[in-house]
């Protein structure tokens, strides 16, 4: 089954069930699967200069909202692995944010204590992603059981100071 069926088929499978409070934030992304030498020599060579002691693992291309993302996973020298989000634009690719799975408990407390107040079902948290934006601010999604694909909660920090984000951030 292709990534753009599965994306698809858990899409509709979390959806199932869900009232309209309790619906997830879903994105319409178009997922596919690129093979390592088949990813664009300018995608390669940004990541590289970025971070020489990185080694690609595995590539996706996005697609959203008439935007192109190569979504670049892989690992440090030191073996942490680190995704870069990687934007078509038409001066050329632009990494837009780098990820890293954290716990909970590294997440700063005063975003944890958004996150909580926002979660008054206490639904439980299974997965963050600390995102490192251009703008030198971090989004920190947060994502509960039953819905590994979308962010429930996104936090932004930006210059020390969290704000739960209404909707999904564009990146």
């Amino acid at each position: 089954m292709t990534h753009i069926l599965k994306l698809s088929l858990l899409t509709s499978l979390a959806l199932i069930g869900c009232s309209k409070a309790e619906a997830p934030r879903v994105s319409a992304d178009v997922v596919t699967e690129i093979a390592l030498p088949d990813v664009p020599q300018s995608v390669q060579e940004l990541v590289k200069a970025a971070r020489a002691d990185f080694t690609m693992t595995e590539v996706l291309k996005k697609e959203r909202d008439e935007r192109i993302y190569y979504d670049v996973e892989g690992e440090l020298a030191s073996g942490e692995e680190i995704e870069f989000d990687v934007l078509m634009t038409k001066a050329g690719p632009q990494i837009v944010e780098i990820q890293r799975d954290i716990l909970w408990a590294q997440v700063p407390e005063e975003a944890r204590a958004l996150v909580g107040a926002a979660n008054q079902d206490g639904l439980e948290i299974v997965r963050v992603i600390e995102s490192r934006q251009t703008d030198d601010s971090i989004i920190y999604e947060v994502f509960i059981a039953g819905h590994k694909s979308d962010p429930r909660f996104e936090v932004q920090v930006k210059d020390g100071a969290p704000a739960l984000l209404p909707e999904r951030w564009e990146h």
